[in-house]
């Protein structure tokens, strides 16, 4: 088997697997991961968007073989045939079938354009939300400039800590955590909370949650989408430890988780990154060792690339045909 009816195969499996088989591998990968977040972060979100494109590279690439009824006129019959003998990289005979080859490439279109849709209606709706939240907190807080930081300190007895996007607000930290927090922890906090806005985990969070708000029911997405958070919040800790130290950050979280919870004396914040929990103490004081998980981040990283590379080997020759004008 070669050529396109290879491709096919591969792509099939290419997505089958990892779309199965997805949440298990990321178990497996977790000890490597921990120990290298932003790897596992560009993991997920690339794993995200290459499985969503390889997806939608089905059908352009089945109108390369197949052959069905002609359902356009005339002239608008041999453009389209034009179009596709002009992107098809591999020039095999193709297969006779009862499907016509238009709506191979009507079907891709209308579902793309439905998730653009979809995905420009939740981004309105998580930005209203964020808005919302930055409102709710600057409404009872004030700027000022803790170790070298800009904060916005509101008054709230609960200790906690959080980040906004910048244009929103960035840091935010409560009265109570000022209080309460050590200068060392605080500083620690807040190296933490400036490493989100630093490492654009905010716009990492927002596409990655945008593009699989609809397809939750893919366990792939599902694990992705829910393995994410713990990981951006590792990787601001190991920001967080380089700048402040280990043992004052340690003990910020086990603060923070035990006397603070802004979910709960806030709720309805949107777009927050949290710097609480005692959930990450045993992975700072005691980070694993081994090569546990290496196998697995090695298999998610090929996958990764081999679906990139097919929807790549797919797209790429439409848009030059469409851009040469199918010549």
């Amino acid at each position: 088997m070669t050529g396109t009816p290879l491709l096919i195969l591969l792509l099939f499996v290419g997505l089958a697997i990892p779309a199965v088989a997805g949440p298990r591998v990321l178990q497996s990968a977790a000890p490597e991961l921990m120990r290298k977040p932003r790897l596992a972060i560009a993991l997920l979100a690339g794993g995200v968007v290459a499985w969503v494109l390889a997806a939608l590279s089905i059908g352009p690439l089945l109108a390369w073989v197949v052959t069905g009824p002609d359902v356009l006129p005339g002239d608008a019959a041999a453009v389209c045939s034009q179009c596709l003998a002009a992107a098809d990289p591999f020039g095999l005979d193709r297969v006779d079938t009862v499907v016509p080859v238009v709506l191979l490439l009507v079907v891709p279109v209308a579902v793309s354009v439905f998730y653009a849709v979809s995905i420009v209606r939740e981004l309105r709706g998580r930005h209203r939300r964020v808005v919302r939240s930055a409102w709710m907190l600057r409404a009872g807080g004030r700027w000022r400039t803790l170790h070298g930081y800009r904060v916005l300190v509101v008054d709230d007895p609960h200790p906690f800590a959080l980040t906004l996007p910048r244009r929103h607000g960035g840091i935010v930290v409560s009265t109570g955590a000022v209080d309460v927090l050590a200068d060392d922890e605080m500083r620690a906090v807040l190296a933490h909370e400036d490493a989100h806005l630093r490492q654009r985990h905010h716009l990492v969070m927002t596409v990655v949650t945008t593009l699989t708000s609809r397809l939750r029911w893919i366990p792939l997405f599902a694990a992705a989408e829910s393995a994410l958070g713990h990981y951006l919040e590792i990787a601001a800790d190991d920001a967080a430890r380089r700048e402040a130290g280990t043992t004052a950050l340690a003990s910020a979280l086990l603060v923070l988780g035990q006397k603070g919870h802004p979910a709960a004396c806030r709720p309805g914040l949107d777009g927050a990154l949290h710097a609480l929990g005692p959930d990450r103490i045993r992975h700072l004081v005691e980070p694993g060792q081994g090569r546990a998980g290496v196998a697995a981040v090695t298999a998610s990283a090929f996958c990764l690339t081999a679906l990139a590379v097919l929807a790549a080997v797919v797209h790429i020759p439409y848009a030059i045909a469409v851009a040469t004008g199918c010549l």
